[in-house]
């Protein structure tokens, strides 16, 4: 997959549209001086520009995957460079909140700045997806969340981190991963 390409193809028609949305997933992490293999784009969309966000998929010759739901739309190109772009609709008060903090961040090496979540909010994404699907799940969002805890452990807003572990009922959790970041 082309990222450069397909990144800035996808910000510019964003922009004129209209389209509220953040950068997460592995792109986001690479911001925050997490590096690891990624195999597609992901966003967090505002529900009222999942729409219009949709309809750019259509229009640049992605396909919905079959998977996609009401709460995670999944589109692959037929071309292996354009590859995947997944988006998370933001419908409840974190994920909108979640979008709305978002900031300008310079990702390709600066040549490209996009929206993308905060920290805590990728930590907070990341530990629902381990809290849903745990046998999946654990072996790529455990180290991740992990390696952010203890790169940005100063820095973070630990209220809206433990708020996050409560919700999932993994405060003992965070206990240990903030022990072993010390």
């Amino acid at each position: 997959m082309n990222f450069k390409v397909v990144l800035q193809n996808l910000l510019r028609r964003f922009s004129e549209a209209g389209v509220e949305a953040a950068l997460s997933g592995g792109l986001a992490l690479s911001t925050m001086g997490v590096f690891r293999f990624t195999k597609d784009i992901d966003f967090v969309v505002l529900e009222e520009s999942a729409g219009a966000a949709e309809k750019i998929m259509a229009g640049l010759g992605y396909e919905k995957q079959d998977f996609s739901s009401a709460d995670i739309l999944s589109f692959i190109s037929p071309l292996k460079a354009l590859g995947q772009v997944d988006f998370l609709v933001a419908r409840r008060k974190y994920s909108r909140a979640m979008v709305k903090r978002a900031r300008a961040m310079p990702v390709m090496n600066g040549e490209l700045t996009v929206k993308v979540l905060q920290v805590e909010d990728v930590i907070g994404l990341k530990l629902q997806a381990l809290a849903n699907d745990p046998k999946n799940r654990y072996a790529v969002d455990t180290p991740d969340i992990q390696r952010l805890l203890k790169l940005h452990k100063s820095r973070l807003d630990m209220d809206l981190v433990r708020e996050y572990f409560r919700v999932f009922e993994k405060e003992d959790l965070l206990d240990e991963w903030l022990r072993e970041a010390d």
